[in-house]
């Protein structure tokens, strides 16, 4: 047995007070023989002894009751019990592993190797009940289903942040659905303020105790590229480039003198440019570099910054990639041109895609439009084309239906406009191939209202920019005429009339999008090519099939586990993968800090994961929270019948 509260034992010598009472107020009556009583004497003699036998008694749950209030202020628990409720708890492990956790200290050992040092130390001192759960973190939270996979051979994450909201709520989780009595978190991290400035408060029960390790070290050597930027966005061959690269000092210290290169690549050629550069502590600069008459081409490479003695080399480095090309071509398949001069199908989306008056040429344009009737020449060569709009055509080839599936399977994109030649044989044609996206019903011409979008994806590529209200009113556009589409399983309906009646639909084939806008190009139809909405509507359209509203040829991903930093050419696009610019910054936070974001209460220093006595706060008060193994209630309970027997004694009890 041992007790909470060891100064509460000195209340014992009160023991001594009911043995003074007793003694000091004991009667001590005097003999005197009586003849006329002598026949009462016996009886007097035996009540005597009752009366004396009731004194003790009652002496003695006197003391007993001093005795069990003593030992209710001491708090007292039983050491078998005790080790049984350590065993049975729930031990969770959470172990940074995010790029800065590589960080060499004393004896070359990472942050990360200490972290798993400490935490197998702590999976070796828990009972053979105890629940462990561990998990790596960084943006991420990968659970280790043994134990055992926490060893030293895990390397940090390539270039991935910290996120401690992440594993604070997946520890939460485990803890929600563990039963265990007591429940107790071991942070193992280097303490990185980035992770905790990005991260959402998470609740954490009132009960569970929070032990965070600190395996970090303050104020490394390094310099890092957190950021590179190239202007213009879509840049032209034979422009001028101009990359902007952010070099960022995370020591206090200055450095001098610090290369840092910009290389360039594109098949066979190769571009090269370097500057020197001197940093002030904990500050950011801006580097320039501009490249005069681009070539053409897909330009992959990277800016460096080289620092001797550098202890972080994730951030030296930062991958780009720039496709100098000209417009997206897009190839506009007419069903109906010259009829009349600006009556062609496709007159109105072919000057709303060139931004310009025919016959002029607008330079920033995202598109080139080139228009062929294809009643008469067909599909054309679709070599190096971003997408075809078919519009308002009655009919394809089996042939030609064959080339615009290759081209949509390659990567392309495909665009369907309905109109009054459209039907079901130019329906049946596209669907043979993998091109439809459901069975044409018949076309359908409004009685008194005209049909507008009522429905539309908001978080779709294409609708994205139209949350804004300032970016126009999609309900605005009228038509008169729609076709009636009854979508396929595979179809997807991305917008639609009044009553559900699909408005545009999109599907895939291979590589590439296909998408269906049920009604005309053009004014046939309804007189939305006049409205200031039919522009960048039918821009969003033709960038999304082009792949330009989700980043063009080049897209950026976000480093991970699967994803180190790098350039990586997949199908018509690159993937750009570069390490979080927040995980260079290397400033630290506190661990009240992190108990302050998360609301928990943190155990004294002296705690360990095997040691469930008493521990302290960080100001070094006693732990007061009740012990699930006390013995009080019983104390009490026993304490409270003795006061009972004890009145009921003392009222029966003579002087």
């Amino acid at each position: 047995m041992q007790f909470v509260q060891y100064g509460m034992l000195g209340a014992l010598a009160a023991l001594a007070i009911p043995i003074v009472i007793h003694l000091l107020f004991r009667n001590r009556p005097k003999t005197i023989e009586l003849g006329t009583l002598q026949f009462l004497v016996i009886v007097l003699r035996e009540n005597a002894r009752r009366r004396k036998l009731k004194r003790w008694l009652l002496l003695i749950l006197r003391l007993a009751a001093v005795f069990l209030i003593a030992l209710l202020f001491a708090r007292p628990y039983l050491l078998a019990t005790e080790s049984s409720v350590a065993d049975d708890r729930l031990a969770i492990l959470l172990v940074d592993r995010s790029a800065s956790m590589g960080l060499k200290g004393n004896g070359n050992a990472t942050s990360l190797s200490r972290a798993i040092d400490k935490a197998q130390s702590v999976i070796s001192s828990v009972g053979p009940k105890t629940q462990v759960e561990v998990a790596l973190f960084d943006r991420t939270v990968r659970s280790l289903g043994d134990p055992r996979g926490l060893n030293r051979e895990l390397k940090p994450s390539a270039g991935v942040g910290t996120d401690y909201s992440t594993a604070f709520a997946w520890a939460r989780d485990v803890c929600v659905r563990s039963k265990r009595p007591k429940q107790e978190i071991h942070l193992f991290t280097d303490l990185q303020r980035s992770g905790l400035r990005q991260s959402e408060a998470v609740a954490l029960a009132p009960g569970i105790d929070v032990r965070v390790v600190d395996v970090g070290r303050a104020f490394p050597k390094n310099v890092a590229v957190t950021a590179v930027e190239a202007s213009p966005s879509t840049p032209r061959p034979g422009g001028t480039l101009t990359i902007t690269a952010s070099v960022f000092n995370a020591s206090p210290m200055p450095v001098s003198s610090l290369p840092v290169r910009l290389h360039l690549e594109s098949g066979d050629a190769e571009r090269d440019m370097d500057k020197i550069v001197d940093l002030d502590g904990a500050t950011t600069k801006q580097i320039v570099f501009e490249l005069k008459d681009s070539p053409k081409g897909l330009w992959r490479g990277y800016v460096e910054a080289s620092l001797e003695g550098d202890e972080l080399r994730f951030d030296d480095r930062r991958y780009l990639a720039i496709d100098v090309a000209p417009p997206a071509t897009v190839w506009l398949l007419d069903g109906d041109a010259g009829r009349y001069a600006g009556g062609d199908e496709t007159y109105f989306l072919n000057a709303a895609l060139r931004l310009a008056p025919e016959g002029k040429k607008y330079d920033k344009t995202p598109f080139d439009p080139k228009v062929v009737d294809v009643s008469v020449s067909g599909v054309p060569d679709l070599e190096g084309a971003g997408a075809v709009v078919l519009a308002n055509v009655a009919n394809l080839s089996a042939a030609d239906a064959r080339r615009l599936a290759a081209f949509v399977s390659d990567g392309g994109g495909l665009v369907v406009f309905t109109g009054d030649r459209f039907g079901s044989p130019a329906a049946q044609s596209l669907s043979h191939v993998g091109l439809g996206v459901g069975e044409v019903v018949d076309a359908q011409a409004t009685v008194d209202l005209p049909w507008r979008l009522d429905r539309w994806e908001e978080s779709h590529p294409i609708f994205r920019p139209f949350a804004d209200p300032e970016h126009g009113d999609l309900h605005r556009p009228a038509f008169n005429t729609i076709t009636r589409i009854k979508p396929s399983t595979s179809a997807r309906v991305l917008a639609s009339y009044r009553g559900g009646t699909p408005a545009l639909l999109e599907s895939s084939h291979g590589k590439g999008k296909v998408l269906w806008f049920t009604s005309a190009c053009d004014r046939d139809w309804g007189n939305w090519p006049r409205g200031r909405l039919y522009v960048p509507l039918v821009h969003q359209i033709l960038a999304y099939a082009t792949g330009l509203a989700e980043g063009g040829s080049v897209r950026r991903v976000p480093s991970s586990e699967d994803s180190a930093p790098g350039v990586i050419a997949s199908g018509r696009t690159v993937r750009v993968t570069n390490a979080d610019p927040f995980e260079s910054d290397m400033a630290r936070c506190t661990i009240k800090d992190l108990a302050s974001r998360f609301g928990f209460r943190l155990p004294g220093p002296t705690a360990t994961a095997a040691n469930v006595s008493t521990t302290t706060s960080e100001r070094g008060t006693t732990d007061e929270r009740l012990r699930p193994n006390e013995i009080w209630p019983y104390l009490a309970a026993g304490l409270f019948g003795i006061l009972l027997l004890e009145q009921f004694l003392a009222n029966r009890t003579s002087a």
